[in-house]
């Protein structure tokens, strides 16, 4: 139906489209972010190796290291039972790094351990932690491969990897990029709903209607109230409140003004009208702060109950009675 009216009225619908692409860009953006500083965080990572021979063995170096077996555990502090001292290899050299149980049994468990990437940063290594991997070292190797304290950094470093994780990125952008995701997807959703309803209200007039309803609008005798969205033609009501209704006023059996409160206080106020079925529609709503609602409600339920004389009017128990009764023998 190509009408002016109409067509603002729809377009309207698409302020749902455009708020969905608006969270759509902001989720992306939270998104882009999170890749960003991620990136600028791998950019940060020396190899635990590059540390120890480029950095002199630096602390607080946020460092990564490859390791291609199951770590070893040999040292575990009494009053630390979660963590422990292991000794790890990456294919060249062996490294001392302090990993928690629960990242020990994930690597523990992995089927096809290939290489794996431990994060952390540089923590110089303790005289005693020293001592310790020394004499599970030598355990292990042959006399002639035998080391002392002074042999220790040429083969383990001078710093262990600590708050060891398996992963760098910072996934907080990701998390917060879903709620501006499930937002646009409720407003698509909106957008897509209204679409729907706007064509079923339409499709509920036969085509004779449409085209009576066509010329009536295009007429000069009718009242569009904008601001909420409401049009009074010779023959029909069109409401976009909420949805899209449309109401021929000689199917109508009652009309009546009610009000919101809140706190004793009047925080809006409607019209609401009933047809022949029973089915009632909320045809206007009017905020606090609209200083003219009384007197456009008055002239809307004035020009609806001017087109059928048959319409009760009011909201009261007398009325409800009387329409209980026609709704009973209709």
């Amino acid at each position: 139906m190509k009408n002016s009216i109409l067509n603002k009225e729809y377009k309207k619908i698409n302020n749902y489209l455009y708020v969905f692409i608006i969270f759509l860009a902001l989720g992306a953006l939270f998104i882009a972010l999170g890749i960003y500083e991620n990136q600028k965080l791998i950019d940060s990572y020396t190899y635990l190796n590059d540390v120890i021979v480029n950095k002199n063995n630096e602390s607080n170096i946020n460092a990564y290291l490859d390791i291609t077996y199951v770590p070893y555990s040999f040292a575990k502090y009494e009053d630390d039972s979660n963590y422990a001292f292991y000794i790890a290899y990456d294919d060249t050299y062996y490294y001392i790094v302090y990993l928690s149980d629960s990242i020990y049994n994930e690597l523990n468990e992995m089927e096809d351990f290939d290489k794996v990437t431990l994060y952390g940063t540089t923590l110089e290594i303790p005289d005693n932690v020293k001592q310790i991997a020394i004499e599970v070292y030598n355990e292990r190797a042959n006399e002639e491969d035998q080391i002392s304290l002074e042999d220790f950094n040429r083969y383990f470093g001078g710093v262990y990897l600590n708050n060891v994780s398996l992963s760098k990125q910072n996934i907080a952008f990701y998390i917060i990029s879903i709620i501006p995701f499930l937002i646009a997807l409720g407003f698509l959703s909106v957008f897509i709903y209204e679409k729907i309803r706007f064509k079923k209200g339409l499709n509920k007039l036969t085509e004779k209607e449409k085209d009576r309803l066509i010329k009536e609008l295009e007429s000069d005798k009718l009242t569009y109230y904008d601001k909420y969205h409401l049009i009074l033609t010779k023959d029909f009501i069109i409401s976009f409140n909420r949805r899209l209704s449309i109401i021929k006023y000689q199917d109508l059996i009652w009309i009546y003004e009610y009000s919101i409160k809140k706190y004793g206080i009047t925080i809006s106020k409607n019209i609401t009208v009933m047809d022949k079925s029973g089915k009632k529609y909320n045809i206007l709503s009017s905020d606090s702060l609209d200083k003219k609602r009384n007197s456009i409600i008055k002239e809307i339920i004035t020009t609806i109950t001017n087109k059928n004389d048959f319409v009760l009017v009011g909201l009261s128990k007398k009325n409800e009675e009387a329409i209980n009764e026609i709704l009973k023998n209709s």
